[in-house]
């Protein structure tokens, strides 16, 4: 049936037919069941659900608002003090040691031959003393350890700082400078214009070439009285050295094409800031709780009026009234009973019952607010119990979540010993060797003829830190020396891993102690069975 150009079966199936294309790969033959299907294509855009994920949302950071938002949270919030500080405290605390390790391997490959042993001892005695001065800082104010904290505490809270590599006399010194202060300069600047020229690219303050290298940061520099902004065009890499002379110590980067990073605590910024709010609505409303400590509960035969003070009020002039106890009656009484018995007494209407005050309050709050925290601790990488350092569970589990954090620990003393400690030591290193402080044969040599893998090898080292605390201290002993017996771990590793300092520190120093106790008296027995004296 044709109705208004409609095809219309009435009591009758129609069969459809498909078209195919002639092309066998249009469709696909299901041979269990004999049916053919053709194969639909769309476009995935991660939803499974139509409408589930809502519109798609490129952020695009606003670093400096990030960074102060994050500045702002950490001077307020006592949950961002409560993590970071585990972040300051334990990866660089109070500084990292160094373990200088030249490659003996590559040396020797390249025809070098080093006294390692005596390489390493100078090494490692001198680069520590000038670690701990404040001639590492290019301000003299603070030790290379601190500048360590600085940097660590400024890419954290602020998204990255500037490291500026200098030198005078001395040796080589560090100047942070915070995220803040790296800006671009205006459009209208020479430095745009001379960018331009060279096809160079100026983002955020880094100026990067065709390649995306970063070859110039710019540092913002505000006179207080003109209110003028100038700038300073800081290299990348020096002139004439050809090294690097100042990077970006940075946290995570939204993108990795991105030249600035934002705060490590940017994704939560919002939970804590409600959180704190929660914490002080729910602390104040329990003070105001605490502050009602009983109240009065009527039934129907109570009409909320005091009887005695009825009675007094009528008969005002008819009470009796004793001269050395003129309340007798009512709220008199009741104070009266106060006085004598040091409590509180209540005078109650007919009908009414004093009822104490409860209220939920603590208890509600204690559990929202430790899920809410336990959320905002695992999104920075600090399991719960390091953050508040309450070791309720059991040891299984609380060596687990101390186990854990010291692996976080290890990435983030290996970042900031590659972002700071690494690039300071190589240069102090080579400073050094020029000044013949540090027997290090064809160290020049390898300067000047460019030989990479000789200074490389000269250069290899690790840095290392304090280790987390022991739940128990003698089971972890009983460990240690189970695989120091294995041979699964060296001594200096043994004593590194219970955190007791250098082991051949400690056993040069147990040489001397041993010197200083007077050996025991050698005592003889003169009554043997001969007669004899013997020794014994």
């Amino acid at each position: 049936m044709n109705f208004l150009g409609l095809e219309i079966s009435i009591g009758k199936k129609q069969e459809q037919t498909q078209s195919r294309s002639s092309d066998p790969r249009s469709y696909y033959f299901d041979g269990i069941y004999g049916h053919n299907y053709t194969p639909v294509s769309r476009v995935w855009d991660g939803e499974k659900t139509l409408g589930e994920l809502g519109t798609p949302i490129m952020n695009v950071p606003d670093y400096n608002v990030l960074r102060i938002r994050s500045y702002d949270a950490y001077t307020k919030s006592d949950i961002v003090r409560i993590i970071t500080s585990k972040y300051f405290h334990w990866v660089v605390g109070s500084g990292l040691k160094l373990q200088a390790e030249p490659n003996k391997v590559v040396l020797e490959s390249e025809g070098i031959t080093l006294d390692f042993a005596k390489f390493q001892k100078i090494v490692e005695a001198r680069f520590m003393i000038y670690a701990k001065s404040k001639q590492a800082d290019y301000l003299k104010q603070k030790s290379l350890h601190e500048i360590a904290l600085d940097a660590l505490q400024g890419k954290v809270l602020g998204g990255d700082v500037l490291a500026i590599l200098r030198f005078d006399s001395n040796g080589p010194n560090l100047q942070i400078v915070s995220g803040a202060h790296v800006k671009s300069p205006g459009m209208e600047s020479e430095y745009f214009t001379k960018a331009e020229e060279l096809k160079h690219k100026i983002q955020h303050g880094v100026e990067t070439d065709l390649k995306g290298k970063p070859v110039a940061y710019y540092v913002c520099k505000r006179d207080k009285e003109d209110l003028i902004e100038t700038y300073e065009r800081i290299e990348a890499i020096g002139a004439k050295t050809g090294k690097t002379m100042a990077w970006m110590i940075s946290a995570k980067k939204i993108s990795p094409d991105h030249v600035r990073a934002v705060p490590e605590i940017s994704q939560s910024l919002e939970k804590i800031a409600k959180l704190d709010r929660y914490t002080e609505a729910a602390v104040g409303k329990a003070e105001q709780a605490a502050n009602i400590s009983n109240y009065i509960k009527h039934d129907k035969n109570s009409t909320g009026e005091d009887p005695y003070r009825d009675i007094v009020k009528a008969k005002r002039f008819e009470v009796p009234v004793d001269s050395e106890n003129p309340y007798v009656l009512g709220d008199g009484l009741a104070n009266r009973i106060t006085e004598v018995t040091s409590n509180q007494t209540f005078n109650m209407p007919i009908g009414a019952t004093i009822e104490q005050f409860s209220t939920d309050i603590e208890t509600d709050f204690g559990v929202f607010y430790g899920h809410v925290f336990n959320i905002i601790s695992a999104g920075l990488e600090v399991p719960p119990e390091v953050a508040m350092q309450m070791y309720n569970s059991n040891y299984s589990a609380s060596r687990a979540a101390i186990n854990a954090w010291g692996y976080v620990v290890d990435n983030l003393r290996e970042r900031i010993a590659n972002e700071i400690y690494i690039p300071f030591y190589k240069a102090w290193l080579e400073f050094e060797v020029l000044r013949n402080k540090i027997d290090a044969p064809d160290y020049i040599k390898s300067i000047n003829t460019g030989n990479f893998m000789a200074l490389e090898a000269y250069a290899q080292c690790r840095f290392t830190g304090k280790n987390m605390p022991h739940i128990d201290p003698l089971k972890e002993v009983k460990a240690i020396s189970e695989a120091l017996l294995g041979n699964l771990i060296s001594r200096e590793q043994a004593t590194e891993n219970l955190g007791y300092g250098s082991w051949e520190e400690n056993f040069k120093k147990k040489l001397e102690e041993d010197k200083l106790i007077p050996e025991p008296k050698v005592e003889t027995d003169n009554s043997n069975s001969n007669g004899k004296e013997e020794q014994a």
